[in-house]
């Protein structure tokens, strides 16, 4: 019987055939069956054409008519184009300060590029080959490195342009490059992309159609691509040798070889093959091993040059490469500015030097500040936040048609709105808004006892408004803008004066976020102006000269603004100038009769807070002024000048008329956006379901009410919330199941406790999975407690 067994299986095993797929067939049987049913998995989509109403939205980016339709479309248009207009500023402006700010080290890494062929020629040989790498530190935020080095790529490529050494870049990330065959792909169509005759006609279309198949047909994709580049290789020459067909695979390092021998023909220079590796920490370690170990067999072939971005230090680099890898590298480094610095740019140009855009108000500010400084360092979202602040004030406000005319001058603002009001460019919606504004009411008020009859054709005269008020108003908001970045100059000058008092010296962020978040401005009885003026007073004949070269240097910049500034600096200089004349014996004496007014009036001052201490502390600095020397004399002037100036240059803008227009206070959008609280909202979802699921059912009048149609964690949620910090379990169930049994069924399905139990412990998984509980062991009792989570 076995031998009759054998004897079966040995003839089954003769009738066994393999037989191999032809090459030359396009499509077998089995690969058309595929293509087939990928063709009926394919989901068509019917798209229905919109009418012309229903596409104006989408045709406007979203902008739309408001006061419920009744805005003009010329002013919905205008609102677009302000907003296109003013997103492409400040977008430059960002752009710009990031250039300009690592231009020095992006300038460096091309003059490593350039020079790493000669330094090359100049060593030893080696029986191995190093690729010269260049280790980039882009700082702690990853997302935005796509930036940085999409700048560097870019700067190589220009400088190829411009007539220096030909640079091929190609820039990868790691989500790209799962694997080494998908790395060396993605590698090589980067390259290729650098030239337009280059094989990427035929071949990048099949590349990119491949990706899309299943990844279990390799034979027939490496078939297909096979006879993809026998096709495209026939348009050059392969080093020299007659057109002939290539059979590499699109990962293979001999195509890029043979693309690179080609295009360097046309060159006097040979091109550097530029490789940036954006994420360095994101890359797999055996992977980036063997893409050094390959790309150092074909550096004698292939001038190739890397570029690592790295977000923490050297040591990442050791921990991914081993010992042998890092040898193939002969190692640079570079580092870029930090984000920090980029913000401080940044802040300064938009909300300080520029007088043509949206200003922050103190919450939103205080709001990017945080988020930047104690969160990610994100320049990303910073740039996203103040997008997002333009397109609020644009695609919300009607008003901010009003906010382009800071650009010009009263005379041509004046003219702007004239032509408004005759083409129905504005209309009673758009005058009964600004008369609904808190600041206009608050000046209409203001007017009301020094100006009535002006304050009453401001609410009856809608030409007079618009056409001469609102242009006067907004020069207003100009010029205080320009008084505004003067005095924040003159504050940052003070502070430097003094910077051994560590505890006054502020940064010049805070101390903007102090500035905006005073109510009434900086003024005497402000800590800070009190501190600094009281140090001006107290500085000697040396210092009084500095300081008024220095102030003499800054208001010759602000000549424009205010001219009496600088007549009053000529004084003090003239005065000056006679001290300095004088005779030494003389100033001698007096020196020393100040320092001890000095020593009695000015010496505990910080310590004085009665009324009875204030006045004799006045009346000291009276006497000082009348019995001091000529240099304390213009000591207290400068200072009492400088008390009286702080005052009047930094006052809040929220005392400007019509200041809504210009500024942008709302700050609820804002956190709902870039601080969303998802531990919040799972807390409203589970005590208020009925606003999420639109269940009429469910319906409740207070959140801690339990009704048995709500969902089985909102009941668990509310039961829990009864209790204190711990909670038996056991106790928990029972209560969970009484309120489940009071649930509507039907006669013939009765309630099993199985069913109580399951749906509880789920409703439990569910809760812990958000983060509200945890399961705390207690010996006590001899169950688990769950207690609630610090999450």
């Amino acid at each position: 019987m076995a031998a009759l067994i054998k004897d079966k299986l040995d003839s089954i095993s003769e009738g066994c055939f393999l037989i191999m797929p032809n090459k030359k067939r396009r499509n077998t049987s089995q690969q058309q069956l595929r293509k087939k049913q990928r063709s009926k998995t394919k989901t068509t989509v019917d798209v229905t054409q919109r009418c012309e109403e229903n596409s104006q939205g989408i045709s406007n980016i979203g902008f739309q008519k408001l006061f419920n339709g009744n805005e003009s479309f010329d002013s919905m248009l205008y609102r677009k184009s302000s907003f296109e207009q003013c997103w492409k500023n400040i977008n430059d402006d960002i752009s710009n300060i990031l250039l300009d700010m690592n231009e020095t080290a992006v300038e460096n890494i091309c003059q490593f590029v350039y020079k790493s062929r000669n330094i090359e020629e100049g060593m030893v040989a080696l029986p191995y080959h190093e690729i010269p790498t260049g280790l980039v530190f882009a700082g702690i935020n990853t997302p935005d490195h796509n930036t940085q080095f999409s700048h560097i790529a870019s700067k190589l490529r220009e400088d190829s342009k411009a007539g220096k050494q030909k640079n091929f870049v190609s820039l990868l990330q790691s989500k790209d490059c799962g694997n080494i065959k998908n790395m060396f792909k993605a590698m090589i169509e980067r390259f290729l992309e650098n030239t337009p005759n280059a094989l990427s006609t035929d071949l990048d279309h099949d590349i990119i159609m491949d990706d899309n198949e299943e990844n279990d047909d390799d034979a027939e994709d490496e078939e297909d691509i096979i006879r993809t580049t026998e096709r495209a290789a026939t348009s050059y020459r392969l080093g020299g040798a007659s057109a002939r067909p290539s059979k590499c695979l699109p990962y293979d390092m001999k195509l890029l070889e043979g693309w690179y021998r080609h295009h360097q023909q046309s060159y006097e220079n040979k091109p550097n093959l530029v490789i940036i590796l954006q994420d360095f920490e994101s890359f797999e370690p055996a992977i980036l091993q063997d893409f050094f170990t390959i790309c150092s067999e074909y550096r004698s072939r292939l001038p190739i040059v890397c570029i690592m971005g790295i977000a923490t230090s050297t040591e990442i680099l050791h921990q991914s490469l081993n010992k042998s890898t890092i040898g193939l590298l002969r190692i640079e480094k570079f580092r870029l500015e930090q984000s920090g610095v980029w913000f401080n740019r940044v802040i300064e140009k938009v909300l300080l030097d520029s007088t043509s855009t949206l200003k922050f108000g103190a919450r939103p500010y205080k709001f990017l500040l945080d988020h930047f400084y104690l969160y990610d360092f994100s320049m990303t979202k910073v740039t996203a936040s103040l997008k997002y602040a333009l397109m609020h004030h644009f695609y919300g406000n009607p008003l901010s048609i009003f906010l382009p005319l800071l650009q010009m001058d009263e005379f041509d603002m004046t003219a702007t709105l004239q032509q408004w009001v005759r083409n129905d460019f504005i209309n009673e919606h758009h005058i009964t808004h600004i008369r609904m504004l808190g600041s206009f009411k608050n000046y209409v008020e203001s007017l009301a006892d020094t100006d009535p009859k002006k304050a009453l054709q401001l609410l009856e005269d809608d030409d007079f408004l618009i056409t001469e008020v609102v242009p006067s108003l907004l020069c207003d908001i100009k010029i205080y803008q320009e008084q505004f970045k003067m005095g924040f100059n003159l504050l940052l000058l003070l502070q430097k004066q003094f910077p051994s008092f560590s505890s006054v010296n502020k940064s010049k962020l805070m101390l903007l976020l102090e500035v905006l978040e005073a109510k009434d401005g900086l003024s005497e009885n402000t800590d800070m102006v009190r501190r600094l003026v009281s140090f001006v007073r107290k500085i000697d004949t040396e210092h009084v000269g500095r300081l008024l070269k220095e102030l003499r240097h800054l208001f010759s910049e602000y000549e424009n603004v205010n001219g009496s500034f600088l007549k009053q600096l000529a004084v003090w200089d003239k005065r000056y100038e006679g001290l300095m004349e004088a005779d030494d014996n003389y100033n001698t004496r007096m020196d020393r009769k100040s320092k001890l007014l000095e020593g009695m009036v000015l010496e505990n001052e910080q310590r004085r807070h009665t009324e009875t201490a204030k006045k004799v502390q006045d009346q000291a600095l009276e006497h000082l002024k009348q019995k001091g020397t000529e240099a304390s004399k213009i000591a207290m002037d400068i200072a009492d000048w400088c008390d009286k100036t702080l005052g009047h240059l930094l006052r809040s803008f929220t005392k400007l008329p019509l200041f809504e227009l210009v500024y942008y206070t709302n700050i609820k959008l804002h956190e709902k956006s870039f601080a969303s609280q998802p531990r919040a909202s799972a807390q409203t979802a589970l005590t208020q379901p009925q606003h999420y699921i639109n269940c009429s059912c469910c319906d409740i009048e207070k959140s801690d009410q339990i009704v048995t149609s709500e969902h089985d964690t909102c009941i668990l949620y509310k039961l829990y919330l009864e209790c204190g910090r711990l909670i038996n379990l056991y106790d928990w169930f029972v209560a969970f199941g009484c309120i489940i049994e009071r649930e509507k069924r039907p006669a013939n399905q009765k309630l099993e406790e199985n069913e109580v139990q399951a749906r509880f412990i789920r409703s439990v998984a569910e809760l812990q999975f958000l983060g509200f509980i945890k399961p705390t062991q207690r010996k006590t009792d001899h169950v688990i407690r769950l207690t609630w989570s610090n999450i």
